[in-house]
């Protein structure tokens, strides 16, 4: 007989059944020994777990059983359970809940039927701070109470006032005693599990701003201020600059450590809202050939409109209120070498030159910029900053108003007809009045990069900033039409003013990205820039999307959009330089006849297809008064056309022709060289006649 077991767990007690086969011979049952008592399942315990809520993405857990030999199996989230030993490790878990499951095995497969189970929750998502009562954004008050909450309600809480270390706070915190000026709070939220808001709420408030003239510089925030004639500004009609200002937490945001030449008459070093900015020994004087340049009426307001000290309880406030300033008082030794100097002196120091003065001597004639300053503005792109360039900004000229000649109006100065403003390592920078329009005096010009506030006549509505101390500036304290402290004035204006808000904004380009190159500076003007006066007809867009204007440029240069761009800007590859060869026309120009002579180069090849400058090099010389010609440069492929000549009048007469006179256009900025060029040439005046004899291009991109 053979004997066969089967056993059962049933509670406690253990049955043993004892069937008998048939079969022939062996031995009875009588001969087995009797079997034992059976053993209860294994109890499984897990002893060590994750906390409940975490923000661990990992899990691991320690289990055992009540015997020593048993075997396990695991389950997360339900799945099936497989083989498992202690610890048991999990790794990159979703965010959200979990459980584990453990079972064990006895040496007799007996399995413990109730698995050891554990449940807890991921959360990797870290609260949101918000602040919910602040002082006013500017107060006399010399204390200040924050409230603030969390989208978490068990949140803790750390704070930090003026950029300090964070430290544990509650809402609502208070600050008292605090000193004038500029200051930050920040706050920020940690839940229950440690996530920690990784944008910690900001708030900047100042307490007594106190630069009491603030208030009247439109061209910094336009609220509407009417002018001397009553009439109001444009809301808005400014360069966007106080979102810089409040943008960082640190000081670092209003020109710290970037230094900007002026080159001019002069600047007064110990006025009482400069001196705080200006770099002592490194001015020049090349009239007593030292550091001390003597105080000028033009170079005093320039400075101002750049780098007026800001929250001094004093006068007014520049673009780039904490930049370094130092004075070159070129234009009162006006020589070649003077002129030189003034563009490369310092120039591995100086981040950006500004240059709000040009030709006299009539409006309207051609003006030569000098070899010798071409090849220092080369200089100063190849040693500035490092070998990345000195930003050179000049006023694009105030030649413009019409003049009445003979009984009729006609026009005198275009910005092209300057050899400095229409060269391609320059900003040429135009003017714009408080309501955003093209400033009467402004020239125009193919050569344009972007325009500025600049004002009209101090009867109306002029710029406010700086004048030399006491009563021998622009200010003689006197003026109903400026104000009462005379070492300020109301009264500065035209496009020697427009230039300075330029090389504010520049300086805080190069503050956000120090690595920038000058070129890189130029084009992010330009792509930064605001289309203004929306309803001037003269508005193209070129063939790269980009809207300009030959008043404006690309637009009102707008700080806060230019800092912007500049922070993630990738720098433009290498400069590339083609040129085509002269294009012989000699054809006869007919005498206000009505019709053009028109040539055209074709471009092959270039390797440019991006275009940042072009020179147009352009003979007539054999025309008696140049000023009768209009000559316009049109890009075929795209239609953009650049006007670069205007017919016009010229005080004392237009005595210099047109002998390989160098034009310039930013007009095309981003179109692609390869293709066909036209320049048409025409003449609009009335006695003279001449040859349009040649022309050539070249272009300067990547």
């Amino acid at each position: 007989m053979k004997n066969i077991i089967i056993s059962k767990y049933l509670s406690i007690a253990s049955v043993v059944i004892m069937l008998s086969a048939c079969g022939g011979g062996g031995s009875s049952s009588e001969d087995e020994p009797p079997p034992g008592p059976l053993l209860p399942p294994p109890d499984t315990k897990i002893e060590s777990t994750p906390s409940l809520s975490t923000n661990s993405t990992s899990a691991t857990f320690s289990f055992i059983a009540t015997e020593e030999s048993a075997s396990f199996e695991c389950s997360l989230d339900n799945d099936s359970f497989a083989d498992c030993s202690s610890p048991m490790r999990y790794e990159n878990l979703a965010e959200g809940s979990h459980s584990f499951s453990v079972k064990a095995t006895d040496s007799a497969e007996n399995t413990d039927p109730t698995a050891a189970v554990y449940s807890w929750n991921i959360d990797t998502t870290p609260p949101d701070t918000n602040i919910t009562n602040t002082p006013p954004p500017s107060t006399n008050s010399t204390s200040a109470t924050f409230s603030f909450i969390a989208t978490e309600p068990e949140s803790t809480f750390e704070c930090s006032l003026d950029n300090d270390s964070f430290v544990d706070c509650s809402s609502p915190i208070s600050y008292e005693n605090l000193a004038e000026g500029r200051h930050n709070f920040r706050v920020r939220a940690i839940d229950s599990v440690g996530n920690t808001d990784l944008f910690s709420a900001v708030y900047p408030w100042t307490i007594k701003p106190n630069d009491p003239l603030y208030s009247d510089q439109w061209h910094l925030k336009n609220t509407g201020q009417a002018g001397n004639d009553n009439q109001r500004g444009k809301v808005g009609e400014d360069i966007n600059i106080e979102p810089v200002w409040n943008s960082c937490i640190d000081d670092s945001c209003r020109g710290e450590d970037i230094r900007i030449a002026v080159v001019d008459d002069g600047l007064e070093m110990r006025h009482e809202d400069l001196k705080e900015n200006v770099v002592p020994g490194k001015s020049y004087d090349y009239v007593d050939q030292d550091t001390t340049p003597s105080p000028g009426n033009h170079g005093t307001s320039v400075a101002g409109i750049i780098a007026a000290r800001d929250l001094n309880g004093l006068g007014v406030r520049g673009v780039a209120p904490r930049a370094e300033l130092v004075g070159y008082n070129f234009l009162k030794a006006l020589t070649l070498e003077n002129l030189s100097d003034a563009m490369t002196r310092d120039a591995a120091q100086n981040h950006v030159s500004n240059n709000s003065w040009g030709p006299t001597g009539g409006a309207g004639r051609l003006f030569d910029a000098p070899s010798i300053w071409r090849t220092a503005i080369e200089t100063g792109h190849r040693i500035g900053r490092d070998g990345r360039g000195t930003v050179y900004v000049f006023a694009a000229g105030n030649g413009h108003s019409r003049i009445n000649f003979l009984g009729r109006s006609v026009l005198a100065g275009n910005s092209n007809y300057n050899g400095h403003a229409n060269y391609r390592g320059v900003v040429a920078v135009s003017a714009v009045t408080h309501s955003g329009r093209r400033a009467s005096y402004s020239e125009r010009g193919a050569n344009l990069l972007v325009s500025a506030p600049g004002g009209e006549a101090c009867e109306t509505h002029s710029i406010m900033t700086t004048d030399i101390t006491g009563s021998g500036g622009y200010n003689s304290g006197l003026s109903r039409n400026d104000v009462d402290n005379a070492d300020y004035t109301a009264c500065f204006g035209n496009t020697s003013a427009a230039a300075p808000m330029v090389s504010g904004v520049a300086a805080l380009i190069l503050q956000e990205n120090p690595d920038l190159g000058w070129r890189d500076v130029h084009a992010i003007l330009a792509r930064s820039a605001r289309k203004n006066d929306l309803s001037d007809s003269d508005w193209q867009t070129n063939g790269a999307g980009l809207q300009v204007n030959h008043n404006y440029g690309f637009g009102v240069v707008d700080a806060k959009a230019a800092v912007l761009l500049a922070k993630n800007w990738t720098n433009l590859a290498p400069e590339k330089k083609y040129s085509t060869s002269v294009k012989q026309v000699n054809k006869k120009i007919g005498d206000n006849d009505g019709l053009s002579v028109v040539s055209v180069l074709s471009v092959e090849s270039s390797d440019i297809s991006n275009i940042e400058f072009i020179d147009i090099r352009f003979s007539a010389d054999d025309h008696p008064y140049a000023g009768d010609l209009e000559i316009t440069l049109t890009n075929l492929a795209t239609g953009t056309s650049s006007r670069l000549a205007e017919t016009h009048f010229c005080e004392g007469g237009c005595i210099l022709p047109y002998r390989n006179w160098r034009f310039g256009s930013t007009r095309h900025l981003g179109e692609n060289a390869d293709g066909n060029w036209q320049l048409a040439v025409e003449d609009k005046g009335v006695g003279d006649n001449g040859t349009f004899q040649s022309w050539k291009l070249t272009f300067y991109g990547t």
